[in-house]
């Protein structure tokens, strides 16, 4: 079976939310520890890539995972500069498959992992969370997927990677985790009420 890894991204500064979503609480756990946790309860390895900032505020050996630092999360392409480090960093480690999941989507639980990963695992090239016909997150993307992640210059979004070739998609139904962000202090209101029911 092929040894496939969590990729969280974790590296993005927060301007709207006051600073990084990896490290609000919810819950009684970080974002972070949230999304590790998923990826962790549901048999896989797991990379992080994060900013100079969540690196100094998590605790070396704190979390299940291999962290990764983006230096300049602005500067190198954004997002898909922390997919290509992550991506790069599960290929190294052997991975021939892997789950993308940004941390601002705090309630993805490890069964909604685990049914992405089924599909990946039964061949397919990409893999879409879906809640209620709106797709979401996690991404599972194989092996010749990761390679076009770090090789191809025309894939610059996780957008790309979807609609390169809409016949490679398979879509996954899962929570309301895949698609509840948390971008402001509303959302994650919001996310918090979901949380407790």
């Amino acid at each position: 079976m092929p040894v496939i890894w969590g990729i969280v991204l974790a590296a993005g500064l927060g301007r709207r939310i006051g600073g990084p979503k990896a490290l609000l609480s919810l819950d009684g756990r970080t974002f972070l520890e949230r999304a590790v946790r998923a990826f962790t309860e549901a048999g896989l390895e797991v990379v992080v890539v994060v900013n100079p900032v969540v690196d100094a505020a998590v605790p070396k050996g704190a979390l299940s995972a291999r962290l990764v630092v983006n230096p300049d999360p602005d500067q190198q392409n954004g997002m898909f500069g922390s997919v290509r480090l992550g991506v790069c960093e599960a290929l190294k480690l052997g991975a021939r498959g892997a789950l993308l999941l940004p941390v601002d989507l705090p309630l993805v639980t490890s069964e909604d992992v685990r049914a992405v990963v089924t599909r990946l695992n039964a061949g397919a090239a990409v893999v879409v969370a879906t809640h209620a016909g709106r797709r979401g997150h996690p991404i599972g993307i194989s092996r010749a997927v990761m390679d076009e992640v770090v090789t191809d210059p025309s894939t610059t979004t996780l957008r790309d990677i979807v609609r390169k070739d809409p016949a490679r998609v398979v879509e996954v139904p899962v929570s309301v985790g895949a698609i509840t962000g948390v971008n402001t202090k509303e959302d994650l209101d919001r996310a918090s009420n979901r949380t407790f029911r």
